[in-house]
């Protein structure tokens, strides 16, 4: 038996990576649209930039790890994109939804119903306060709050 240390200091990591800058939402991008395979959102301040990147991947005609392309519908609002996202789940799709403040409040009833269904998606929250007695699209924590009572798991 060799109690010999390995050297490792001079060895590159197994999975190096790709270095680069990012804010939230491009970092929620890069790592949506590698994992997974379709989209369905409403632009709603501050999520909006991860929606419209989705969209410039899909333009750019990125596949996800597993060489899918990529999907994205953008129907008439947060409620109807939910209920779009739940459909992408059950047909077998890894989908995914972006959102944020008033979209979570419009989009409560369907996430009820998802969860109810056992569906598999991601609702990614770029937690917004939820607007009470002027617009506020500043930082806060309602929205991610809103959906406690859903059923959805939360990280």
């Amino acid at each position: 038996m060799s109690t010999k240390k390995k050297d490792v200091s001079s060895q590159a990591p197994k999975y190096p990576g790709i270095p680069m800058a990012l804010d939230g939402s491009a970092a929620v991008v890069e790592m949506e649209t590698a994992g997974s395979e379709a989209a369905g959102a409403y632009p709603i301040t501050p999520s909006t930039q991860m929606g419209e990147g989705w969209a410039a991947a899909l333009a750019a005609g990125k596949t996800n790890v597993h060489g899918r392309r990529l999907l994205f519908f953008e129907p008439e609002g947060e409620h109807a994109a939910a209920a779009v996202t739940a459909g992408m789940s059950m047909v077998g799709l890894r989908a995914t939804n972006f959102s944020s403040g008033q979209g979570i409040a419009y989009m409560h009833e369907s996430l009820y119903a998802a969860a109810g269904k056992r569906l598999t998606y991601v609702l990614n929250i770029a937690a917004r306060a939820i607007t009470k007695h002027a617009l506020n699209v500043h930082a806060g924590h309602d929205d991610y709050h809103a959906i406690d009572d859903t059923g959805f798991f939360q990280l």
